[in-house]
């Protein structure tokens, strides 16, 4: 029999934007029940984000959507409502975790903050993702993606000094926050589950990113000194290069991988040689070596210089397109990728969680649901019938 290590676990997701939803998208992959609760009429925001079939706007077939909200449950319900509020505290008595991204303070407007949630329940985890944090002087301050990638010292080293500083692809923060949530909220449900201790966890966007900064920010702490936006000084070769199909990426450096290159190029020689026989010495010869280095690699494939070089230990790796990401050999052994059919879209492949279990599998996937899909059964449970969610769908509270 497979057991799903989280499903014990009951989890309402009031979220919007992809940082809480990727949080409990990752409780949900391993069996916690999961109710994404969403405003009637309009749901998720994100729901209006595609990609969308045949690039025809549909809450029902927001691509992102679809792919946040596998294995959940989805009900609607208007918190701001007197009576919405009342039901919202009805399923709190029955959960253990609440995740929500509203401003700080938002939620106490309405009377679900935490003091009020937790009077309810002692034991619930209430998980907070904001751009700042509940406290300090940027509390109440709203920030994008790319803010919070400049403000954490990221973008400050990212690129060169003769450019305009880069940053990281779009989204990619909010799932760095998302993971550090869901883990966040492991930690705080032991408590829970052990000692009976709920609490709210204040998840800062900022400082998860600035926690997750590269070395420079070490050095910059340990030395005083600051690194200069450049190409990562890791020593040759560093980076993308071109190759005959395509690009190649090399993250060779110290001294002994720099050796084992020149084994796989067939070239000891080059290690022997003064200019390039040390850090040091590649770094002050650069030019002549990498003028070797591209000969060689436009001679050669992709693949044939992934495989030589790891067949040889070294660090390589080929820069790969989406359309080639989908059918790489090493996820598709390990089962990454899957088929799903949702009720709207048809078959589409999707992506499994980044990490597995050995005797817990992650769930078989399930669609994301439609809006309020699961709205009979879940207030069914509180012992609603169907002529009162008719009368509150009326009233506009689910």
């Amino acid at each position: 029999m497979i057991v799903n290590p989280l499903s014990d676990l009951r989890v309402l997701d009031i979220s919007d934007g992809i940082a809480g939803s990727y949080c409990s998208s990752l409780l949900a992959e391993y069996g916690a029940e999961v109710i994404k609760i969403e405003p009637p009429v309009t749901g998720d925001p994100i729901r209006a984000i595609g990609p969308f079939p045949s690039q025809m706007p549909d809450p029902e077939t927001s691509g992102l959507f679809i792919h946040l909200n596998a294995n959940k449950k989805g009900i609607t319900l208007n918190l701001q409502s007197e009576s919405g509020a009342a039901l919202f505290k009805e399923l709190i008595k029955e959960s253990d975790i609440v995740i929500e991204s509203f401003e700080p303070g938002h939620l106490d407007s309405f009377g679900l903050g935490y003091q009020s949630l937790e009077s309810i329940n002692p034991a619930l985890v209430l998980t907070s993702i904001t751009p700042f944090g509940q406290t300090g002087p940027y509390r109440d301050y709203r920030a994008s993606d790319i803010g919070i990638f400049a403000m954490s010292g990221r973008m400050y080293v990212h690129g060169v000094d003769t450019d305009t500083p880069l940053a990281y692809g779009p989204d990619v923060i909010w799932y760095q926050v998302g993971a550090t949530a869901a883990a966040a909220t492991m930690s705080a449900i032991f408590s829970s589950f052990n000692y009976g201790i709920g609490q709210q966890l204040d998840i800062s966007c900022l400082e998860t990113l600035t926690g997750n900064v590269d070395n420079r920010l070490l050095f910059f702490e340990y030395t005083g000194e600051l690194t200069p936006r450049t190409r990562w000084p890791g020593g040759l070769p560093q980076g993308a290069y071109p190759c005959a199909d395509g690009y190649v990426i090399f993250g060779v450096g110290y001294d002994r991988y720099f050796k084992r290159l020149c084994q796989a190029m067939e070239m000891p020689w080059i290690y022997s040689d003064p200019r390039w026989a040390n850090y040091s010495a590649r770094t002050n010869n650069s030019e002549a070596f990498e003028m070797l280095f591209l000969e060689w690699l436009l001679e050669r494939t992709r693949d044939e210089i992934f495989r030589t070089c790891q067949s040889n230990r070294v660090m390589c790796a080929p820069l790969l397109s989406f359309e080639e990401l989908i059918q790489d050999e090493q996820l598709s052994t390990r089962g990454f990728f899957s088929a799903i059919h949702h009720p709207t879209v048809g078959h589409h492949t999707t992506m499994g969680p980044p990490f597995m279990l050995s005797n817990t599998p992650a769930k078989t996937k399930e669609p994301s649901p439609l809006l309020g899909q699961d709205n009979a059964l879940i207030y069914g449970r509180l012992g609603y019938t169907e002529l009162e969610l008719s009368q509150f769908r009326t009233a506009g509270i689910v």
